[in-house]
Order: structure tokens, then C-alpha cells, then sequence
């Protein structure tokens, strides 16, 4: 019998299922001495390797900073180091993969094929979030298996829970693709969910309702649950050395009334309150409000030190007759990029998923520590912000914009 490559972690593992993933943060007694500040400096896409400590400038909360040293990181090892003050940087190195998709993309074999072949070191330790499962890949997977074999198997976990996790989502997309059509008057609808009933000849007071319902339905699945995120990068934040967390989000649309149809049922129906507050009820929750703090979010990665890289995943709207294809992810991609930013990760957008986690990759294979002692710290839990300049150089830098003093 073949000994297991992955050794199951965690159940319900997506950021936004509706079963929880982490606990709640835990808050700690710790007595902060000095701040490391992971800084990527670029030209272009270009990393820049010959810095020093001289050319750069921290600040705090708007204070001029001392740094202490500056170590210059490539993949797992330290290859230069300049100390006014000694450390020893921790330079292990932790990977995270998340996937929250509703398709598998057919590259995704590629990704993790790459990662296996090219990225990887003994050493380094692989943690993946499928919209099912965690999946942490164990001491002796390495050990019993070639590095194919593992990447082939670990695709197929992929694949296998993205089809299982999507599952819920695809069937109320097929049942509000039929509702529409049938409130758009464009076909005839066949039946939907499990009753096995059909659209075709319902009236507006059964279909709008039952269209709302679905919508709000559709939407429970998607729900961004604060804490969880916030819970996650606690859980970051206790693990030492390099951290680079990787989250594939899939572009979405939602089937909706097309606008026009809309306006002629708010037109031929003024004398039918029941329908008018059914469609001003639609109205409302097309316009959905954001229930995050996002400000919350983003400090809480910026302060569990990790490169957190969001991967958009573009795709074109689905042409349906009768179907007005709206985009849907604004939120979770306006989120998700204040993560990358408030971190010092990448954001990219890419049809190939490939080729936006290889760049990914490259930019996260090498990067300065500098440290800090802190002037006048005083150990309250306020988040203090971080700037990093460069004295006379003008390149891109990305790196962490604070943590918490507690």
C-alpha cells in the first residue's frame, strides 16, 4: 500500500466558506526590541542587489529610524549582510497556496508542476487551501516519492476539490441563468434545483422572489468573513522565516435582469406595489455594501511579516441570450489587493495562472532585511506604520507598512 504524499490538515478550508477556519486572534505578551522590514527593490521588474544600508531610510509613525543591519536574501540562504547590531535572520522558507475558484484552469497543472521542479528546496514546507481542504505536505512525502509523483498527485487534489467545492456555486448559477431568462421572457426555462419544476408560465410575484432568494443564496457562499483572514495571518505570524502565500481568485459574473427589462416591469406595473417593492428590493441588492473592515485586514498582514501575492485570474463573461453577465468580483479583488499592498506583495492579472505565479516566484526569491530598534516604543497594541525610502535612488519598493507594538 502507497504511503499517503499529503497528510490532511484542516476541513472547510476556504477563506470564505461558511464553517470556520482559524480561531480568533490570540493575543500574546511579547517584548518587541527591534522590527524586521522585508524590502523587494525593483527597476522595472528587475530585483536590485546592490544596495546598501546607507541608501536606505525607515521611518515610523513619521520618525527617522536607525537601522541596524541589512541582509541581503536569495532563496534559502543569507549572501550578504551588513550589522551595526548582530542577528541572525530566520531564512526557512513557508509556502501557501490558496485556491478560490469555481472552475479548475487546466494550468494549475503547470503551476504546481513548476513549483515542484523549479522552486522547491529541502527544507521548505508547502501548505495548500482548496476551496474543500488544507493540505500540508509532510517530511515524508519527500522522503518516499519523486518530486513528479508528488506534483501529479497534488494536481489532482486540485482538481478533484475544486470541481467538489464549486459544486453548490455552479448549480444556483444554472438556476439563476434559467430565472432570468425566463423574467426576461427569452426561452423556455427548464426545471431548476431539486423539485424539478420549471419557470415557464410563473408569474412575476413567484419568479422575482425566487430569484432573490437564489441571488442571496449565491451569495452566502461567497461571504468574506473577517475574522477568518484576520485568523489566518495570526497563525502567520507565529511561524519564523521567509512566508510567501499565493491566492488564486477566479473572476466572477452573476446573472442578472437585464437593465431595460427592468425599466419596462417598473413602467407596466405602477399599479402593483407587491412588484414595484420586489424590484426596488432587487435594486438594493445589486448595490451590496462591503462587510469587512479593510483597514483591520491589511494590518493584520502587514503585521505577521508575510508576502502575500493575489493572482486574478481574468476570464470573459459568458454570452448567454437574455442574460446581463455582471461582474462580481470588485469586492474581494479591492480586498485582496489592499492585502498584497499593505504586505509587500504582487498583485497581477493573468488569463495563465502560470505565468503570473511564476512572476510571482522570481520576485519573492530575493529580498533585504533591515532592522530596527524602535525610538520611544512604547508597547500600547497600536498599529505603528512603516515607510522605507531610498536616499537617492529611484526604484519601486515593496515591503510591509507596519505592525502592531504588543
Amino acid at each position: 500500500m502507497k504511503k499517503p504524499i499529503i497528510l490532511l490538515t484542516l476541513l472547510a478550508a476556504s477563506l470564505l466558506s461558511a464553517s470556520s477556519l482559524y480561531p480568533q486572534v490570540e493575543q500574546h505578551e511579547v517584548t518587541v526590541t527591534s522590527v524586521a522590514v522585508p524590502v523587494r527593490v525593483f527597476a522595472n521588474d528587475t530585483f536590485i542587489d546592490n544596495l546598501k544600508i546607507t541608501d536606505f531610510e525607515i521611518y515610523e509613525e513619521g520618525v527617522l529610524q536607525d537601522i541596524d543591519a541589512l541582509y541581503l536574501t536569495k532563496e534559502n540562504r543569507i549572501a550578504r549582510e551588513e550589522e551595526y547590531k548582530e542577528y541572525y535572520p530566520d531564512t526557512s522558507r513557508h509556502f501557501y497556496m490558496i485556491f478560490q475558484i469555481t472552475d479548475y484552469n487546466p494550468k494549475f497543472s503547470e503551476t504546481i508542476d513548476h513549483l515542484f521542479k523549479n522552486v522547491l528546496l529541502p527544507g521548505d514546507s508547502l501548505e495548500i487551501m482548496t476551496p474543500v481542504s488544507n493540505y500540508t505536505l509532510s517530511p515524508q512525502a519527500w522522503e518516499s516519492k519523486p518530486r513528479d509523483v508528488l506534483s501529479q498527485e497534488l494536481q489532482g487534489l486540485v482538481r478533484k476539490d475544486a470541481k467538489m467545492g464549486a459544486a453548490a456555486y455552479r448549480s444556483l448559477m444554472q438556476d439563476l441563468k434559467r430565472l432570468v431568462r425566463a423574467l426576461s421572457g427569452t426561452g423556455q426555462a427548464s426545471g431548476f434545483g431539486d423539485s424539478g419544476a420549471t419557470t415557464s408560465g410563473f408569474s412575476l410575484e413567484f419568479l422575482l422572489p425566487r430569484y432573490r432568494q437564489t441571488l442571496e443564496k449565491m451569495e452566502t457562499l461567497r461571504i468574506v468573513d473577517e475574522s477568518r483572514f484576520v485568523g489566518f495571518a495570526s497563525k502567520l505570524k507565529r511561524i519564523q522565516g521567509q512566508k510567501n502565500v499565493f491566492f488564486f481568485y477566479q473572476r466572477e459574473f452573476r446573472p442578472e435582469i437585464q437593465p431595460r427589462i427592468v425599466s419596462m416591469y417598473m413602467s407596466a406595473y405602477q399599479d402593483q406595489p407587491g412588484i414595484l417593492g420586489d424590484l426596488q428590493d432587487l435594486m438594493n441588492f445589486y448595490r451590496r455594501d462591503s462587510r469587512v473592515n479593510a483597514e483591520v485586514i491589511q494590518q493584520a498582514y502587514a503585521d505577521c511579516s508575510v508576502f502575500f501575492n493575489f493572482i486574478f485570474m481574468n476570464k470573459e463573461p459568458e454570452h448567454v441570450s437574455g442574460i446581463y453577465m455582471r461582474e462580481q468580483s470588485e469586492d474581494l479583488f479591492e480586498l485582496l489587493s489592499q492585502i498584497a499592498n499593505s504586505s509587500g506583495g504582487v498583485i497581477d492579472t493573468a488569463h495563465d495562472p502560470s505565468i503570473a505565479f511564476k512572476n510571482g516566484l522570481v520576485k519573492a526569491n530575493a529580498f533585504y532585511i533591515l532592522y530596527y530598534t524602535p525610538k520611544n516604543y512604547q508597547k500600547d497594541g497600536a498599529f505603528k506604520s512603516i515607510e522605507v525610502k531610498l536616499k537617492e535612488k529611484n526604484y519601486k519598493l515593496a515591503y510591509r507598512k507596519g505592525y502592531y507594538s504588543n
